[in-house]
């Protein structure tokens, strides 16, 4: 249902705002952003719900399984993927920006893209998160036990005994009292 009101939404609302913007008064170009973040709100519905139906299909679902691996790391990809651009694209790195048209462009996202995603599979198979999500994490839970090593916590110490107190997870919150 989702997909077939935002498909339908879609394409008056892209026609009125191209009708609304080139009218160039203020007031035209304020009822034109409007008409242009319901239009672009619609396009997404439609990419999301076509995607859910595409899901549900083995095909599709086992072909973009790689993918999760990417996204525990989105946070270590979308700073590398920025690294990595500013040295291809930039004048600190090869400067490619002048010489590379959009095709160009586009293959070497998709071959970063794809690089990462091997990155990632090959770097969840040995530790639990992303280094720069590991490096998040414990910046979170600064100043909470949990940011201590194991062996450090007060509940592994060998004085404190298992029946004595609840488990630190149970009985500490994170958000300070």
């Amino acid at each position: 249902k989702t997909l077939i009101v935002s498909a339908i939404a879609f394409a008056p609302l892209y026609t009125l705002r191209e009708l609304v913007m080139d009218n160039g008064a203020v007031v035209g170009q304020t009822a034109g952003t409007a008409l242009d973040m319901w239009q672009k709100l619609a396009f997404t519905l439609v990419l999301v719900a076509s995607f859910i139906l595409l899901y549900q299909r083995r095909k599709f679902s086992a072909a973009v399984a790689g993918l999760r691996f990417y996204g525990r790391m989105s946070l270590t990809n979308y700073l590398s993927q920025s690294v990595i651009g500013a040295f291809v694209y930039f004048p600190i790195g090869l400067y490619l920006a002048p010489r590379c048209g959009y095709t160009a462009s586009l293959l070497v996202g998709i071959l970063v893209f794809l690089l990462q995603v091997r990155f990632c599979k090959w770097w969840l198979g040995r530790h639990k998160q992303g280094p720069l999500e590991y490096i998040w994490h414990k910046w979170t839970w600064i100043g909470t036990d949990k940011s201590l090593p194991v062996s450090a916590s007060p509940s592994a110490s060998p004085s404190a005994s298992p029946s004595a107190s609840p488990p630190a997870s149970r009985s500490r919150s994170p958000l300070p009292a």
